[in-house]
């Protein structure tokens, strides 16, 4: 069961950081920021000058008093002059967040090399083989995988992966055992749309294919007339946040004209109202490198390929890289602040989506689809199909040029 944020702050200085950085970035409160760094340096192994210059390039960005290319200039400094054992991979990973916390993110990318780096010299060999997964590298991961996997729980989502992205080659296919949920995917096509654009039509869709969509606040309908797939939705998928709305203002009812609605929940959690059928998405956090949480349609995207014979498509996801992430049918109400989001899906707040891409880690999202887009095991619209095929440099560029350099 996964532990309360509080929690999981005050056992792992990692989460105390980048939870303590990001709450300060989004005050505006830049002592807190440097408290924070101060607080967890010794923890985390950091040196008094590389706390300083993190701390310099943080404030600096929340303050614009550094721009976006000498904060970038000097992360990557950072990561040059530092050995790769001389941090855990876990505290290389934290950097690498928090260089995305502040919109900085090809200089990200010297931090995740090192990440990778020392992996190679830790023990957990798990981690090994994810590594060469998230470096795009399948067979390093399958001689990785042959070499290490054994019947514990840590290798089941791995194994898995592997064979969905091998075509079956190597790894070891671990389906779900839900009856009713197989009973209703098993060997059908399945669309999962996501808010972005797509060039996908009801054309595209087979026969008894079903379509999955992910579900937000005054997003539980798509317009017939106007919407790509004359606005079909059969499998709903909700976060956690827009399940705490359901369930903080009692909306079950916009759930009944789907089959089922999946959420996201930990295990052990309540699901919500008995009077429309709810299950428990599975969820790849496992297949995460850094600690981060997957993003929705990743997280679908897994959820559905648990189920045997299923032939995916998937469209209307950019992973970000697009001036419209969210198409006017798809923008949010945030009960949280009570505004509107906007075509990228922020309400226009300083260092709202970047903080939020850092958590969830958007290039380990990417590449969890980008393995399967490029190996033939899901099939993807236009758009998704030229961002998973963006190096991680040119996927991080874009990312800088769309939201990290205005500070969004």
């Amino acid at each position: 069961m996964r532990l309360p944020r509080p929690l999981r702050r005050l056992l792992d200085p990692h989460t105390g950081l980048i939870t303590g950085v990001k709450a300060a970035l989004r005050a505006g409160d830049q002592q807190g920021i440097a408290r924070t760094v101060s607080r967890y340096r010794r923890p985390l192994r950091l040196t008094r000058s590389v706390a300083d210059g993190l701390t310099r390039v943080l404030v600096g960005r929340l303050g614009d008093s550094v721009s976006h290319d000498e904060a970038s200039e000097s992360l990557e400094k950072m990561a040059s002059e530092l050995p790769p054992q001389s941090l855990h991979s876990t505290t290389w990973s934290a950097l690498e967040n928090l260089s995305r916390t502040v919109g900085c993110f090809s200089a990200s990318l010297a931090f995740t090399h090192r990440a990778h780096l020392a992996i190679e010299n830790e023990k957990s060999r798990p981690r090994l083989v994810l590594s060469a997964i998230h470096r795009r590298e399948l067979d390093l991961a399958i001689e990785h995988f042959r070499h290490y996997w054994t019947w514990e729980d840590d290798w089941f989502d791995i194994a898995h992966y592997i064979w969905v992205w091998s075509g079956g080659l190597s790894g070891v296919k671990a389906f779900d055992v839900e009856p009713e949920w197989v009973d209703r995917l098993r060997d059908r096509p399945v669309t999962i749309l996501g808010p972005a654009e797509t060039h996908l039509t009801t054309k595209n869709l087979p026969d008894s294919s079903l379509v999955a969509r992910v579900i937000m606040q005054d997003v539980v309908s798509w317009d017939s007339a106007s919407d790509p797939l004359g606005g079909q939705c059969d499998l709903a998928y909700a976060s956690r946040e827009t399940r705490n709305w359901l369930r903080e203002t009692d909306s079950w009812n916009h759930l009944t004209d789907f089959a089922v609605t999946s959420l996201r929940v930990d295990e052990g959690s309540e699901l919500g109202a008995s009077q429309v059928p709810l299950r428990r998405a599975h969820d790849p956090r496992r297949l995460m490198l850094g600690g981060s949480s997957p993003n929705m349609i990743p997280l679908m995207a897994w959820d559905v390929m648990r189920v045997p014979g299923v032939r995916l498509t998937m469209g209307g996801t950019t992973f970000f890289a697009s001036q419209e992430a969210y198409t006017a049918g798809n923008r949010r109400f945030k009960h949280t602040s009570g505004r509107v989001t906007d075509a990228t899906g922020s309400t226009g707040e300083l260092f709202e989506r970047c903080p939020t891409f850092a958590r969830h880690n958007v290039l380990e999202n990417l590449t969890l689809m980008a393995n399967w887009v490029s190996s033939g095991a899901v099939s993807a619209d236009r758009p998704m199909a030229r961002v998973t095929a963006l190096s991680p440099e040119d996927y991080m560029a874009e990312l800088d040029d769309l939201y990290g350099r205005d500070r969004r």
